[in-house]
């Protein structure tokens, strides 16, 4: 698969947790988002969707370039959720 910048693989043999995760950080603010595997049912399915949203953080930065981190913020406000069935559905 190819390397995408802001994206990272991570496979671990100790836990459950194999996926991907999407980190961008501007003005100060880190966004960090995991894909799981297992929650999107597949490697390529996980990475497809850390892909999309990479990509709408960053069409949104390029969009407003005076304000980072008014856009970090609005995007952890609206993507971090506990709840994996809201996740499931937006995939």
């Amino acid at each position: 698969m190819k390397t995408e910048k802001n994206i990272s693989r991570y496979t671990y043999e100790n836990t459950n947790f194999q996926g991907w995760r999407v980190a961008i950080a501007r003005g100060g603010l880190t966004f960090c988002k995991y894909f799981s595997d297992l929650e999107y049912g597949s490697k390529e399915a996980g990475f497809r969707a850390a892909l999309a949203l990479r990509n709408r953080i960053l069409a949104a930065l390029a969009a407003h370039p005076e304000n980072p981190q008014e856009v970090i913020a609005q995007f952890r406000a609206s993507e971090c959720t506990t709840d994996k069935r809201k996740r499931r559905r937006a995939a």
